[in-house]
């Protein structure tokens, strides 16, 4: 019984690890290949199956002393990492007291004037800002009209997401002043040439449903882990090289190959 509980343990704290490692990191990885429908019901299952490789631990413990507590060590590994996980999802889309500035008047007075700007060529004014966090950022195109207004993530004074989908942006400089943007959604923006935005600090850029037919462009942001560029015109993945820490891509509605 001990050592079904070992094996039982060992397979699935090694599943656990090449999640959380490979798994994540790995654009190609198997469990990116898994549909979201599925998530909930295998990690329930996992859960499961550590309760019962705990289980046959105990049972087995009196014939197989090591080989049961080395099978209890896995378990509570495991079930720890779950523990932790339950609590991160519990917390998850509830900021912290602080983390969030919800107007300008904490605002980095450059920075306040470089988003007024932009707002200004896209037919807006700061009167438009919707503040949000950045769970919530990325969904603005999902709802019914979104050319009233342009979201913005504010944090200890300095920008750090914006969302402008939607309405016309002609210069792209201007986001580059912002030192600290780390998320910017730009779908359906009349965009075709991307060299103009330069950041070492953007992270994850959506500029689906433009005219962008070359990521190449794209070179002055090489830390980006997350792109999205669905429905342009691009005709191959050339250029997604350069981006050394790429996480996950979607390039649907393409003519790639």
């Amino acid at each position: 019984m001990a050592i079904r509980s070992l094996v039982l343990s060992f397979a699935l704290t090694f599943c656990l690890g090449y999640s959380f490692t490979v798994g994540l990191t790995d654009p190609n990885s198997l469990l990116k290949k898994i549909p979201d429908w599925l998530s909930i019901p295998m990690f329930v299952g996992f859960f499961l199956l550590y309760l019962l490789a705990t289980w046959w631990a105990f049972k087995g413990f009196s014939e197989h002393k090591l080989t049961a507590l080395a099978s209890m060590g896995f378990c509570l590994f495991g079930l720890g990492i779950y523990a932790t996980v339950f609590l991160m999802e519990l917390g998850h889309g509830k900021p912290t007291p602080g983390q969030y500035d919800y107007d300008f008047t904490t605002l980095d007075p450059t920075e306040k004037a470089i988003v007024a700007q932009i707002a200004h060529e896209a037919g807006l004014g700061l009167q438009n800002a919707v503040f949000t966090e950045h769970w919530h950022i990325g969904q603005a195109e999902k709802s019914a009209d979104t050319t009233k207004g342009f979201q913005i993530c504010v944090q200890k004074g300095h920008v750090t997401a914006l969302n402008l989908s939607n309405h016309p942006i002609g210069n792209l400089t201007r986001f580059s002043q912002l030192p600290q943007l780390g998320d910017l959604y730009l779908r359906n923006c009349g965009l075709s040439d991307m060299s103009g935005l330069q950041s070492t600090k953007l992270g994850r850029l959506d500029v689906s449903d433009n005219q962008i037919s070359d990521l190449k462009t794209l070179r002055g942001c090489p830390n980006i882990q997350w792109l999205f560029a669905m429905n342009n015109r691009l005709k191959s993945t050339d250029g997604l090289a350069q981006f050394k820490g790429i996480v996950s891509t979607d390039f649907r509605g393409n003519s790639i190959p």
